[in-house]
């Protein structure tokens, strides 16, 4: 393993607060990446996705955000590092060439770059494409969500499926932040990734480590891992490409980035009540009409006086039929 500094000229800060010019990336993480300006110009879209071992806080955010986007936005802006591989006293160490700045802007911040959940991924990829054009880079960070609820995850994935019937022309780079690479649909996981990198901490619990997996390994090892019972066996079920360790490094304010996190935690629940209480004053509707036997117009008329929004025969109607409908799935 061994680093070697780029982004030179992207200041950023260490967890302890020290502030670093550029920022130190394994060797053969960097050669992985090094080939996304090239592949986009091919007229495709790039997705990454970095998963944490099924677990929170464990660092998956800041490598993709501090390490990984920062680095794949430098490059698309012209930046190249230059380097070669020495083994000196029996380690492997990466020797600086050549730096070249970028030509163009850098296209990366926190409010343009980063989303918190599927609906915002199209409004994201949206407005970069319309201020910058193609080629830009999102992280689609959903660690923030429960995602061993499977409606979560059937949101998601139907949010991915959107986003790429939708955006797929931008040629954008998206790196999806989430805690179990294993369930994300099979489309995303696999058919529409380049890579996977698997974020873990050392047997004392240090952060800071990594698995790459490429195409062909990320591959094998959603088949072979959904086989597996324990999130451990998953990971295990194929041998990564490379190991390696990223820093604590962070582009943006800290503080800041908590803040929109939490901000889109908000907004997470209070969509979540939303859907329960709608389906709660659906099923009120149902009973009314199949117990208490009263018609559309009335059940709209009675609940329009004592909630003192009007509520229309037609939303009635559409309320009842959905429970109907869901019953009737129930049933088969």
């Amino acid at each position: 393993m061994g680093w070697i500094t780029v982004c030179q000229g992207v200041k950023g800060k260490l967890k302890k607060g020290e502030e670093r010019n550029g920022v130190g990336i394994d060797g053969y993480l960097k050669a992985n990446l090094d080939g996304i300006p090239s592949f986009l110009k091919k007229g495709y879209d790039c997705v990454g996705i970095i998963s944490g071992m099924s677990k929170v806080r464990i660092g998956k955010s800041t490598l993709a955000i501090g390490t990984v986007g920062t680095y794949i936005a430098w490059i698309l802006a012209g930046g190249r590092v230059k380097c070669h591989q020495e083994t000196r006293d029996n380690k492997e160490v990466w020797i600086t060439d050549s730096v070249r700045l970028p030509k163009k802007q850098i296209n990366w911040n926190l409010k343009e770059n980063v989303c918190f959940s599927a609906e915002d991924l199209q409004n994201t990829a949206f407005k970069l494409y319309n201020k910058y054009g193609k080629g830009q880079v999102i992280v689609y960070d959903e660690g923030r969500q429960g995602l061993d609820s499977a409606r979560a995850m059937e949101s998601i994935n139907k949010g991915m499926e959107d986003f790429f019937q939708t955006c797929g022309f931008m040629g954008h780079v998206i790196l999806i932040v989430l805690p179990s690479f294993f369930k994300l649909h099979e489309d995303y996981a696999v058919a529409r990734s380049l890579f996977l990198i698997n974020v873990y901490a050392d047997k004392n619990y240090n952060r800071g480590y990594f698995s790459f997996y490429n195409e062909i390994q990320k591959e094998k090892l959603f088949y072979f891992g959904k086989k597996r019972i324990g999130v451990r066996a998953k990971y295990t079920a194929t041998n990564h490409n490379f190991w390696g360790k990223f820093s604590s490094w962070f582009p943006f304010d800290k503080d800041e980035y908590e803040k929109l996190k939490e901000e889109a935690m908000k907004k997470a629940r209070l969509k979540k009540s939303n859907v329960k209480y709608k389906k709660q004053r659906d099923a009120c509707m149902y009973l009314l009409k199949k117990h208490a036997e009263m018609s559309s117009i009335d059940i709209s008329r009675e609940l329009s006086i004592i909630s003192g929004s009007r509520i229309s025969e037609r939303m009635v109607r559409y309320a009842i039929s959905g429970i109907t409908k869901e019953k009737a799935q129930d049933i088969e």
